[in-house]
This record gives C-alpha cells, sequence and structure tokens, in this order.
C-alpha cells in the first residue's frame, strides 16, 4: 500500500468514523447507505451497510504512526471482534438488516495497511463467517480490509470540502540549510524596508520562520500533489495568478510597504484557505513558505 501514512492517522475513532462515513454515503449514492448508530448499546458488529450488500466497521488505531506489528495486531484483533459481534448478535441484526438482506462483503475501513498479514487474516474470517450459514450473509461473502483509495473519487470529493479534518501531516526536521545565501539576503533586504521589520534581530527571527515555513510549505505541497493532484493544481493555479499581480497592482494599491506585506500575506492565506478548506495553522505555513519564496524570487518586492 505504499511507505507513506495516509494522512489520517491523527484524526479519533470518531473523526475517522465521521470521515468513512460520508465518503460512503457520497460513494453509494443518495438512500443507498444505512448508518447504524451504536449510541443505544453497541454496534452489533456493523457501522454502515448498503443495500447493495455491503457491512462496513469503521477503525483506527491510537497512537499512530505505530510499527508495521502493532498496526496489524490492531487491525486484526478488531476485525476479529467485530466478526463476532456479527455472528452473535444475530437476532438484533435480524431486526435492523431488511428483509432477505445478503450481505456480500464484511468490510474494515482502516486509515492505512502496509502488511499483506492483514488479507491473510481477512481469509480466514472469510471461512469463519462463511461456516456461519447466517442468514443476512450470501454464501460466497468475503472479509476484507480496505483504505479510502478503494473509495478514490468519493474520498476526493469530501476532501475537497472537508480538508481541514485531514491535518496535513507536520513535516519533520525542517532543515532550511539548502536555500543559499544570496537569497536569503534579498529577503533581509526586502523586509528592511518595513517599519516593522527594520530592527535587525526582529527581521532575523522573522526571516527564520517564513524560511521554516517554505520548508514545511512545501513538504505540504509535496504531499498534496502526491495525494490530492487535482485540488493542488487548483492551488497552483491561482497562486501563480496572485503572483502575476504582485508586481503591478498591489504595489498601486498598497504603496507603504507594511500594508503592502500585510495585504499579500492576508491574500494569500485566504487564498490557501479557500481552496483547500484547511485549517488556520496549514492555511498560514503554506502562505508563509509561498511568500518567502516571492521574496527571494522578487515578484514581491517594497517601494
Amino acid at each position: 500500500m505504499g511507505t507513506a501514512l495516509s494522512g489520517f492517522e491523527s484524526l479519533t475513532g470518531a473523526q475517522w468514523q465521521d470521515l468513512c462515513m460520508r465518503v460512503l454515503h457520497h460513494h453509494h449514492g443518495g438512500g443507498e447507505l444505512i448508518e447504524v448508530p451504536d449510541d443505544d448499546g453497541g454496534d452489533n458488529g456493523l457501522e454502515a451497510f448498503s443495500l447493495d450488500g455491503c457491512v462496513y466497521q469503521c477503525y483506527a488505531p491510537d497512537n499512530e504512526p505505530l510499527t508495521t506489528a502493532v498496526r496489524y495486531t490492531k487491525q486484526r484483533d478488531k476485525m476479529t471482534r467485530d466478526i463476532g459481534k456479527f455472528i452473535t448478535n444475530e437476532e438484533k441484526l435480524k431486526r435492523i438488516l431488511p428483509p432477505d438482506y445478503s450481505a456480500r462483503r464484511w468490510i474494515l475501513l482502516v486509515p492505512y495497511i502496509n502488511t499483506k498479514r492483514l488479507a491473510e487474516h481477512a481469509r480466514t474470517q472469510t471461512e469463519r463467517l462463511r461456516n456461519e450459514h447466517l442468514p443476512y450473509t450470501s454464501q460466497d461473502i468475503y472479509v476484507v480490509a480496505h483504505t479510502l483509495r478503494s473509495y478514490e473519487a468519493a474520498k476526493a470529493a469530501v476532501i475537497a470540502r472537508r480538508l481541514d479534518i485531514l491535518r496535513i501531516p507536520t513535516p519533520d526536521n525542517l532543515d532550511f540549510g539548502h536555500i543559499d545565501d544570496p537569497a536569503v539576503d534579498r529577503m533581509k533586504e526586502k523586509l528592511a524596508k518595513t517599519s516593522t521589520f527594520r530592527i535587525a534581530d526582529k527581521r532575523d527571527r522573522m526571516v527564520d520562520r517564513y524560511l521554516k515555513n517554505h520548508v514545511a510549505g512545501q513538504a505540504n505541497r509535496d504531499w498534496l500533489r502526491d495525494e490530492y493532484a487535482e485540488l493542488n493544481d487548483d492551488l497552483e493555479e491561482r497562486l501563480a495568478d496572485l503572483e502575476s499581480r504582485l508586481e503591478m497592482q498591489y504595489p498601486l494599491d498598497h504603496p507603504d510597504p507594511n500594508k503592502l506585506l500585510a495585504t499579500v500575506l492576508k491574500d494569500t492565506e485566504m487564498l490557501v484557505s479557500s481552496t483547500l478548506n484547511s485549517g488556520s495553522m496549514q492555511s498560514r505555513v503554506i502562505a508563509e513558505g509561498q511568500v518567502a519564496e516571492w521574496l527571494m524570487r522578487c515578484p514581491l518586492d517594497f517601494p
């Protein structure tokens, strides 16, 4: 399934279930997915079912990132327990599921799978379930584990509207030593034109912040490009349009360097936020990283 985590690991169990339900409703279409609330006594081995025979459970292990072995053990044990519920709660489920319902798939939805052992365990649970000959399962039912990659179009549609819940992974080791000195000096010279950062110490602290966010923001955008290419393309197109206005429109509207910098930062953050529907902190990191690039490359300068 790849080596990178999915970006959903930091969600709580409730948040993961909420995201999964939104994706599944979109995937199956209006009225085709039935959620089974568990506030009044447990989920009986299913959290939702589709009218075409898919039964769903959602599970996000706590304390990610985990080792492969620990993650697999948690996922395996969850699958085993919930298949057990699905079997032992026969009478309750017959009152929930439609008459003559025949489940074709029992699906455990998890954020990330990186071992074939989970598929092997699903095979043993398939045999276990088939041997029960339950009235609400087909004879050829399969137990499977999926990530949201199995529902890519629906996931993209939901995430495009709710990227804030995704929580773009925070990159580690923010090293900006690879950025050449002339580019950094260029940024310092420009910021020195503002009254806010005319003092060297204050200016240096801001430059450090911008450089860190430049590295972090680029890592965020690389991740977006890999996971949500269309959304990233939209962001790149809108940022390019804003950049084209930096040299002409913005200086005319805001000849004062302080107001110009503040407006560009604000407009860039709003652009990022409106495109990605991301949280304020994530939007600010990406925006400040982009402004840092403009300061170093020269699309943004002050009178």
